[in-house]
């Protein structure tokens, strides 16, 4: 009897102790894949990527709406004219003041954000129903990664990331820098919602910095290219965002700081700042079609040059490109105490020319130094459109495909007010495919389009 007792005994034991809670997906990193800083000396000890906890969902800045699906008025067909704005504030809560850029492609929409300390990302089909994208499966992004860029190929999606650093950028509103910690990484999917790191090496652009900006991502005819914020600027191009090239330096002007990359019909163009002497610097445009063998540099004058390459006078340089259907324009500044904003505009990337008073927006009209020489608002476009606005008691909004010729849109609703619109304040508008958002930091408004 004892013996039956005590075999019962090891049985119930042995059933109580093999029960265990199946494990979540691990988002280790395959041996296959890109390496990180220090790699592994087995597979079976292969870490997940080093965060701060801080980088994380403990973080008391993580947004509650960052993982939270909601939905927006459907959006216009891509090529359809804008003819009305309508202006309503949201909700502190509201997912959608967090969302930083949609990208439209041929599977529906995908939206990136930034909640103070990472990057949620949406999909949607209609552009209307947005769905969270879980973090840390077997099939999505790392934990305290980055998406700095989505770009679309003939596969599928492309996203650009990088781990989160430290945060302090020195701007209004709390924003990344960007680590060395693992190397600049692509990640694909066919679909937005499944994401596998990409097997090949990434686009190798700089030496270990902590980057203040993001890598430049543009998307030309063929294929991708990807610019490092520093100087001199370091190119890398793939036409799949698996396998990358890094473009020689001796292929582009030494001393290069590339500002801003866009792609278009025809190619890649960049706008950036050449060092002319030890004490003066210009804004130039390059263009290429391949992201390989660039043209230019192309100069951007200033509204006193006389003779282009002059190496007397101000210094100036390009940091933004806002991009139409027809035409772009590129946005810079004086390197001085309170440098005036200047604005250029091309049809092709190659010859531009000044746009004095920030049409159709104007100058500022307050009093004290300074004023005048910037626009009454912000710029932004999509590569289909460009969008002007200004908030406050002289509201008003105004598109166009070329930057020459505006259509002033009819405005309605809450108007936000002006602060929300002013350029270089840190509160960037974000042009989406249905409306604008737009933020003063405190509250966020959201334009919705009207259309014929």
């Amino acid at each position: 009897m004892r013996r039956l007792v005590a075999i019962l005994l090891v049985l119930l034991l042995a059933a109580c102790t093999s029960t265990t809670v199946s494990p979540r997906p691990t988002s280790s990193i395959p041996a296959t894949t890109v390496p990180v800083t220090a790699p592994p000396a087995s597979p079976s000890a292969t870490p997940v990527p080093t965060v701060q906890p801080s980088v994380v969902a403990q973080s008391p800045a993580l947004s509650p709406g960052s993982g939270t699906a909601f939905t927006t008025p459907v959006p216009p067909p891509a090529g359809a004219t804008w003819t009305a704005i309508r202006w309503s504030a949201l909700a502190p809560d509201d997912p959608l003041t967090l969302v930083r850029s949609i990208l439209r492609w041929r599977g529906g929409f995908i939206a990136v954000g930034w909640d103070g300390s990472g990057t949620p990302v949406w999909t949607s089909r209609d552009g209307a129903h947005w769905d969270p994208l879980p973090v840390d499966t077997a099939d999505t992004f790392w934990p305290g990664l980055l998406v700095v860029g989505v770009a679309e190929v003939p596969a599928g999606l492309v996203a650009l990331t990088l781990l989160a650093g430290t945060y302090d950028c020195r701007a209004a509103t709390a924003c990344p820098t960007y680590s060395p910690t693992l190397p600049l990484m692509t990640w694909t999917s066919p679909d937005g919602r499944v994401w596998a790191p990409t097997s090949g090496a990434g686009p190798v652009i700089s030496e270990p910095v902590h980057w203040q900006r993001a890598p430049l991502l543009a998307s030309g005819p063929t294929g991708l290219v990807v610019a490092s914020p520093t100087s001199p600027t370091r190119v890398a191009t793939s036409a799949d965002g698996v396998h990358w090239r890094t473009v020689p330096a001796s292929a582009l002007p030494s001393g290069l700081q590339i500002g801003a990359l866009a792609g278009t019909a025809q190619g890649v163009t960049a706008v950036g700042t050449l060092p002319l002497d030890p004490e003066h610097e210009r804004a130039v445009a390059l263009q290429s079609t391949d992201g390989a063998t660039w043209s230019g540099p192309y100069v951007l004058l200033d509204p006193t040059a006389s003779v282009m390459l002059a190496s007397t006078g101000e210094s100036w340089g390009a940091s933004d490109l806002v991009v139409g259907s027809d035409g772009l324009i590129a946005v810079g500044r004086f390197f001085a105490t309170l440098g005036a904003t200047l604005w250029w505009r091309s049809a092709d990337g190659r010859t531009w020319q000044l746009l004095p008073g920030y049409p159709p927006l104007g100058p500022t009209t307050c009093i004290g130094e300074g004023c005048g020489s910037q626009p009454d608002g912000s710029l932004v476009g999509d590569g289909g459109r460009m969008v002007a606005l200004r908030g406050g008691s002289d509201a008003g909004v105004w598109a166009s495909a070329d930057g020459l010729v505006w259509r002033i849109l009819a405005v309605s609703g809450d108007v936000p007010d002006a602060q929300a619109t002013t350029a270089g304040v840190g509160n960037q508008p974000v042009l989406l495919p249905g409306g604008i958002l737009v933020s003063d930091g405190t509250t966020t408004w959201f334009g919705e389009a009207g259309t014929e």
